[in-house]
């Protein structure tokens, strides 16, 4: 909270959640309350009086901390996840963020030079539509 409360003193005008899949384990029954949790965070950021709030979808992994976990379960799990928050906030898709010799580094977990590349144009994107244009 208190990094949070660091940026919001710079008011920003926009603000982009990057979700991250380390919470996401096998057992995990209830997506809901992560996007529970997810929406408690943006509502607060709003509410602090940025004007756009976007939410970086989950990106699919390779290597996940519960050994149990399949990248099926995973996918699953986020999509989940993304569904529920996008009925509140913009959700910024990473579909195509998906080819582990393309977008991973070798650990699995976190993007390459071409995954950022791709995770960025999705945002722009993402951003394109949502934001009004400036003439």
């Amino acid at each position: 909270m208190d990094l949070l409360e660091d940026m919001l003193q710079w008011g920003p005008d926009v603000v982009i959640l990057c979700l991250g899949g380390n919470d996401i384990t096998a057992s995990c029954q209830l997506p809901r309350d992560i996007g529970l949790g997810i929406l408690e965070l943006c509502q607060f950021v709003r509410a602090r009086g940025v004007a756009t709030v976007v939410v970086a979808d989950i990106c699919r992994r390779w290597v996940f901390r519960d050994p149990a976990l399949t990248t099926d379960q995973f996918a699953r799990i986020g999509s989940a996840i993304a569904k529920y928050v996008m009925r509140y906030f913009p959700v910024s898709s990473m579909v195509y963020v998906c080819d582990r010799d393309v977008h991973w580094l070798w650990d699995g977990v976190h993007l390459s030079s071409a995954g950022l590349e791709e995770f960025m144009t999705s945002l722009r994107l993402k951003l394109e539509k949502i934001m009004p244009t400036k003439d």
